[in-house]
């Protein structure tokens, strides 16, 4: 995926090139008070370990790492690091996006003021490479994260891959030491291209390959990058089957890939989280029913993943393979004026909150970079201002506040329906109240997390805790706001070229992380469009008194 922050990029899917620009019945009355909806936990039924890898963001090359780095003081941004310390990001993705794939990733190396000034190749503009491989290791250092590696197949050759690996991972290269880092911190994760299946946009046209060129392509990359580093997990692309539309013009994609190259893949990449995608018949819609849709899509997220576990089950034979979701986040327009900003909203925020439910709950999913951490366009989490938007908020409420081990939970909710809207399904069925619950490693914390996609109602809730005993006094952390539409303010940069409508709501104060505490017992109440996560502390129970053995004297 590619956006710019000087607003000239053009839409990267196919179905966007040429197509951008239900009913909400509800299942009760909501007319009459509702009784408290029933959360059942089960702290000691473990899922999965939560893999830390699910925290992870995209950053890019151009435009000085989407403003990692400060020019002016020749450093990292104290602001923007800072703020993603905060957000606990495990892994950074790095150098694109469909700029992955006109990558050279040793413009990005040697001295700063030596280094080439390239053309982004998506639009008209350029950068110099003043964020390369020394300035990404720098930022993995600080934030204490993984870089993932999407190297350039569209116009690269596997040589150049398995260099960037030698230059990454062995502790012999000079470059790499002569860069500043005597020592690597080796990457893990690489990725083999990006969106290659995709032909909308001129610069997909030059680099798209079919599923049987591409496998083959990835066994080549394949072999010469695990000759330098054996120990390096690759990961493969694959094709969303989450839309409405074909992502993309190869629909057996998947199945060409995975019989020629399965045995070389460690995991497949999936774009199937990108949501509402709105589109040229989406005219006089309105923002109810376009949030309702996009709320509604995590369940169709999940389908897709549950399609494509079983497709994989058919073709991996000594290990499994796992599924990455190496860019995903709510993307509404870049043409529709009433939507281009709305990524910013708590409605969004609620979206990515219902995501991570997903991902979290789907035991092949290893890893996931969100699209993306900071940029001066509409995609950025972090505006051009430095100021964080509400969706930075809810990927925190997992990254930062919740356990790593995934128990079992469940609750019945009331439901809605949602229309058809951009390349999203009608649905009907949709809870508004979601549940998932995990515990730390030390299985003295339980956290409960409850995202309420209610439009307009407010639940009580009460936790069944199966004989789990807490302490009286909880933690409550939340996200919430008067409307779906509530933001953190203007975000989009005075050159922005485009005429957009500002998503507005009445605000008293800029929605953020609010924590106080909750007595156990007490009345929980959920309020509509939020996001509310409970940690309670597990008392341990009192040990059984040994038998006491008296011998006798004989």
């Amino acid at each position: 995926m590619m956006f710019s922050g000087y607003g000239k990029k053009v839409p990267f899917f196919l179905f966007l090139l040429f197509f951008v620009t239900g009913s909400s019945g509800w299942a009760l009355d909501r007319s009459q008070p509702v009784a408290p909806l029933v959360i059942s936990i089960f702290p000691k039924q473990i899922l999965r370990a939560i893999p830390r890898e699910l925290y992870g963001t995209n950053v890019e090359w151009f435009n000085n790492g989407n403003g990692f780095w400060n020019v002016g003081e020749k450093r990292l941004d104290p602001v923007l690091v800072r703020l993603a310390s905060e957000q606990h990001l495990s892994l950074i993705r790095f150098p694109g996006g469909t700029l992955s794939d006109y990558y050279q990733w040793k413009d990005g190396t040697g001295p700063r003021s030596l280094r080439p000034i390239r053309p982004h190749q998506t639009d008209s503009a350029s950068s110099k490479n003043t964020f390369g491989s020394p300035e990404l290791l720098s930022l993995c250092r600080s934030l204490g994260s993984s870089p993932l590696i999407t190297v350039n197949v569209g116009t690269g050759s596997a040589r150049s891959a398995a260099d960037w690996v030698d230059y990454m991972n062995n502790p012999g290269n000079a470059r790499r030491k002569q860069d500043g880092f005597p020592t690597p911190i080796p990457v893990r994760y690489w990725e083999i291209g990006n969106e290659l299946y995709l032909n909308g946009t001129e610069a997909e046209k030059r680099i798209t390959m079919t599923p049987e060129r591409y496998a083959g392509t990835y066994l080549e990359f394949a072999r010469l990058m695990k000759t330098v580093d054996p120990s390096i997990k690759l990961i493969a692309l694959g094709v969303a089957g989450s839309y409405s539309v074909p992502f993309g013009p190869y629909g057996d994609w998947n199945s060409i890939v995975l019989q020629q190259a399965a045995a070389q893949i460690d995991l497949l990449a999936l774009h199937d989280a990108y949501a509402p995608v709105l589109t040229q018949l989406d005219k006089n819609v309105s923002a109810e029913d376009v949030y309702k849709a996009m709320w509604s899509f995590p369940l169709a997220i999940k389908e897709d993943l549950d399609r494509v576990g079983n497709l994989l089950q058919l073709y991996e034979k000594k290990k499994q393979i796992d599924l990455a979701i190496t860019e995903w986040g709510p993307f509404f327009s870049l043409t529709d004026k009433q939507f281009i900003d709305h990524v910013k909203t708590l409605g969004s925020a609620i979206y990515v909150a219902r995501v991570l439910q997903v991902f979290l709950s789907q035991p092949r999913v290893r890893l996931a970079n969100y699209f993306k951490f900071t940029d001066d366009s509409l995609m950025g989490w972090v505006s051009y201002l430095k100021r964080a938007k509400v969706p930075y908020y809810a990927f925190m409420m997992y990254s930062a506040y919740f356990g790593s081990e995934l128990v079992q939970s469940s609750t019945e909710s009331p439901t809605f329906s949602s229309k058809k809207i951009g390349l999203i399904e009608s649905r009907d069925n949709i809870p508004e109240i979601n549940v998932i619950a995990s515990t730390n490693m030390e299985k003295n914390r339980l956290y409960v997390n409850i995202v309420s996609c209610s439009w307009d109602r407010e639940y009580p809730v009460e936790l069944d805790l199966h004989d789990v005993a807490v302490e009286k006094t909880a933690i409550k952390r939340s996200i919430s706001g008067p409307s779906p539409f509530a933001n953190n303010g203007p975000d989009l940069p005075p050159w922005w070229p485009a005429a957009y409508v500002e998503p507005t709501a009445k605000m008293d104060k800029p929605i953020a992380i609010e924590t106080s505490t909750w007595n156990v017992g007490a009345p929980l109440i959920i309020p509509p469009h939020s996001i509310t996560t409970i940690e309670l502390t597990i008392l341990t129970p009192p040990a059984k008194p040994s038998k006491l053995t008296v011998l006798s004297d004989e």
